[in-house]
């Protein structure tokens, strides 16, 4: 992506950013709560915050990419951005219907989760200023083999596997806050 945008196609990457990171945190906050249903977390349900918090993200984003209007440069990315939130729409559905069941099958929102985060990948590769975390590092990423352990304990009853925890991506480094240090915290006693 080595030539320069026209105002316009600056214009919409303005435009379509927010709308972009607010499907990335609708992903990221699904993702999440697989996470807690894949851990037997009883919270995990369709009245948890998080959900919540994730359905007015989608509005929101969907509401903000209907007013964008892409060039020809960014026909791509608003095309994928528009497939995006197809995808996630239908997880949310999904995670509505499928959360808090016991032992529920979790394919039904992981699958479109996948999708729409590959429909973000995309859009991110499609324009400057963009950015995802590589999904495959993350819950819903695609399977990783199995890290050998220790040979199992004759003397312990059969357990049931529990599922391989997912790699989790590195996070940057925080800054420094800005100014001098203060002066160290006093104890009180």
């Amino acid at each position: 992506m080595t030539d320069a945008l026209d105002d316009l196609t600056v214009a919409y990457v303005l435009a379509a950013r927010p709308e972009f990171e607010r499907l990335r945190d609708v992903a990221s906050q699904l993702a999440g709560l697989l996470v807690l249903a894949a851990s037997g977390a009883g919270s995990a349900a369709p009245d948890h915050p998080m959900l919540r918090s994730a359905e007015m993200l989608f509005q929101e984003s969907k509401n903000g990419i209907r007013g964008t209007r892409a060039t020809n440069r960014a026909r791509a990315h608003h095309a994928h951005l528009t497939q995006a939130a197809g995808s996630l729409e239908a997880a949310l559905a999904a995670a509505r219907d499928r959360l808090g069941r016991p032992q529920t099958d979790l394919d039904p929102i992981l699958a479109p989760l996948r999708a729409g985060y590959e429909h973000l990948q995309r859009a991110a590769n499609a324009l400057p200023g963009f950015q995802v975390v590589a999904f495959e590092h993350g819950c819903c990423g695609a399977p990783v083999a199995a890290v050998p352990g220790p040979p199992a304990r004759p003397d312990l009853p059969d357990q049931p596997d529990l599922p391989d925890l997912p790699d989790l991506p590195d996070l940057p480094d925080l800054p420094d806050p800005p100014g001098p240090p203060g002066p160290p915290a006093r104890r009180i006693t």
